[in-house]
């Protein structure tokens, strides 16, 4: 079985890695899903999480995204299904996605799970050219290569993921997009392309006494022609309930080696309802135009039985 794992492994680390940067989030840990689709399943239950990003707050056309997730339970205790909605603007572009996730579980033995993950997307692009607030130097009138329509793209994609989970740590890579298909919403000589992306994820878990936990978690973001981006996330978590963390991301301009600092505090409100929120302090020169980034989480996970007592923090370890 070893043998099998390190091909996959290797498999995914040889790939080649060329994408458009995603949308940044800050609270990954808790959103798994989002960047793995072999997650889906993993905690057995059914969990519906919502999540609202404001970037770069006060500047204009700045980008905002929202997603909702379904986690569905494990279906023969070794398939998962997962369900995604995400919607990112920047100016005048707008992104809509639609994702399914599934994953096969395969036990390793009583302490390690292997899932193998496949996702199926549909994405519209948009150019919105007649949205109020753009402005031609020149006029429109005089500039005849700015159309004052609205433009739009429809592709499907494939991803591809891998997750070994234990109860102490995890290790995860997944490729969201597999295939360069043309996104060029005028033409189709394709001039821009959606390519590959690999995100890496990596988390340990620490008891430190019988009321605190220690998580510290790491994202990796790996583009053509982008900078390395990586987030190191360490969240204390006090009897289960209150969630304290902080977040560095790297991927700043040559002048600065990181880009943002982020504190993130979230509380367990009820057995099945989880709600945190993040600010993101830029440490780039780009923080004299804008006013931080925050973002809001909010999460339902009802319990794995009928049994609210029984239920169980989920950190995916």
């Amino acid at each position: 079985m070893m043998k099998w794992i390190y091909l996959i492994l290797i498999a995914f680390v040889g790939t080649t890695v060329s994408a458009q940067q995603e949308q940044q989030y800050t609270q990954f840990t808790k959103t798994k899903l989002y960047y793995n689709p072999a997650v889906a399943g993993l905690e057995n239950n059914l969990a519906i999480t919502a999540r609202h990003r404001n970037q770069w707050a006060g500047l204009d056309g700045s980008p905002t995204g929202q997603t909702v997730m379904v986690e569905l339970p494990a279906l023969y205790k070794s398939l998962g299904l997962g369900f995604s909605f995400n919607r990112h603007t920047i100016g005048i572009q707008q992104r809509t996605d639609l994702t399914g996730m599934y994953a096969y579980k395969l036990r390793i033995n009583h302490s390690h799970t292997l899932s193998l993950g496949l996702q199926l997307s549909y994405r519209q692009f948009i150019n919105d050219f007649t949205k109020e607030g753009l402005i031609a130097l020149d006029g429109f009138e005089l500039d005849p290569s700015i159309e004052r329509t609205r433009f739009s793209k429809n592709i499907f994609n494939t991803g591809l993921g891998i997750h070994l989970n234990s109860e102490r740590y995890y290790l995860g890579l997944a490729i969201p997009r597999t295939i360069a298909t043309n996104i060029d919403v005028r033409n189709d000589n394709g001039q821009s392309k959606e390519v590959r992306q690999l995100y890496g994820l990596f988390g340990l878990h620490f008891n430190i006494d019988e009321e605190w936990d220690l998580n510290p978690e790491i994202l990796v973001k790996l583009a053509q022609n982008s900078p390395f981006d990586l987030d190191i996330q360490n969240t204390f978590i006090y009897r289960d309930q209150l969630h304290l963390g902080m977040n560095i991301r790297t991927g700043g301009t040559q002048t600065s080696l990181f880009e943002s600092l982020a504190m993130i505090v979230g509380f367990q409100f009820t057995p099945t309802i989880m709600g945190s929120m993040s600010y993101d302090f830029n440490t780039t020169a780009l923080r004299q135009y804008e006013e931080g980034s925050f973002e809001i989480l909010l999460q339902y996970r009802l319990p794995k039985n009928s049994s609210i007592s029984n239920i169980q923090n989920p950190r995916y370890y």
